[in-house]
């Protein structure tokens, strides 16, 4: 089930620069303009790259770019960030970490600020910089040069859109000593079948990058596991719930007897002690606690009470 949500187209006005051309910008705008006050508003294709998540459909990152001419020793930047092209401004924590570099600013540098905020305001001083920002599972690096005179407004448009996940348990929510855990692996582009981001919590929020990924729902303890596919949109909260087809093996042990159960068919093994609780696949189990044996047979929808002997 897919909740849009709420969007504000923002308006702006100028023409389309690339990232490469942000250089020659900064340097020819303060002379063009040196002696008009107005406000430049230009919108950007940058060349930001984006790891950890899905790359962008193109090789570009969209960018937002304000050119603001001021006087010398008032020069800064302001940061911001986008869910998507046209939706409102992202308004819970981004990190964002920035860096005075020398030459091109693709690599070391000082970190001058570090703050997790939604809308970062930096007076610097001009020179060449580096930035790192993160929202959720997707990153940038934009590496830029501040121009004496200048004060740039960045907001970069993440492409991030948030999945909510539920599991079930035969469509039955589930018993208060197990829990899900939620993975979401990259299908395609060039983090294919790489782990993304991991939840724990029965509802908890993942922000990942547009694309197409893997849910995997895994309950714990136990063996089992279910698995879907499911697309991302940019600024769209998507909440899915992922049933298992699974049995309840209730573990009727005393506090000091350690015990192993083992599948007959899976080369899957567990161990513990005392009293517990499992969720396992349907099929043949063997509980072994000290010199006593068991056959189990665990069937989905129900709960097995697994002991020594009757």
């Amino acid at each position: 089930m897919h909740v849009t949500l709420q969007r504000a187209r923002q308006h702006s006005q100028g023409r389309f620069l690339t990232g490469a051309a942000l250089n020659f910008v900064g340097a020819t705008l303060l002379l063009c303009l040196a002696l008009s006050s107005a406000h430049a508003a230009q919108r950007v294709d940058a060349d930001a790259i984006i790891t950890g998540s899905l790359p962008a459909k193109t090789a570009d990152v969209p960018m937002e770019l304000r050119i603001e001419i001021t006087r010398p020793g008032s020069e800064g930047i302001e940061l911001a960030g986008r869910l998507s092209e046209y939706g409102g401004r992202i308004t819970r924590p981004i990190t964002w970490k920035l860096m005075r570099t020398l030459g091109d600013g693709n690599r070391g540098g000082e970190v001058i600020y570090s703050k997790s905020q939604a809308v970062g305001d930096i007076s610097l001083e001009p020179g060449n910089y580096r930035l790192e920002a993160q929202y959720g599972s997707v990153s940038i690096v934009k590496p830029f040069v501040l121009v004496k005179g200048q004060h740039l407004g960045l907001t970069f448009v993440f492409n991030v859109g948030g999945l909510r996940t539920l599991s079930t348990l035969g469509n039955e929510p589930l018993p208060a000593k197990l829990r899900a855990v939620h993975k979401a692996y990259a299908v395609n582009g060039i983090s294919a079948g790489q782990l993304i981001a991991t939840s724990d919590l029965q509802g908890g929020l993942m922000r990942l990058g547009a694309g197409t990924y893997r849910l995997e729902s895994e309950i714990e303890p136990g063996n089992t596991v279910t698995h879907t596919e499911v697309t991302i949109k940019p600024g769209v909260l998507t909440t899915l719930s992922l049933d298992h087809e699974a049995g309840i093996a209730v573990v009727d042990a005393p506090d000091d007897v350690q015990w192993t159960v083992s599948s007959l068919e899976k080369t899957w093994r567990t161990s513990g002690s005392g009293a517990g609780v499992l969720t396992l696949a349907p099929g043949r189990y063997v509980y072994n606690a000290g010199e006593k044996t068991r056959a189990v047979v665990i069937a989905a929808g129900q709960r097995t009470k697994v002991r020594a002997s009757d």
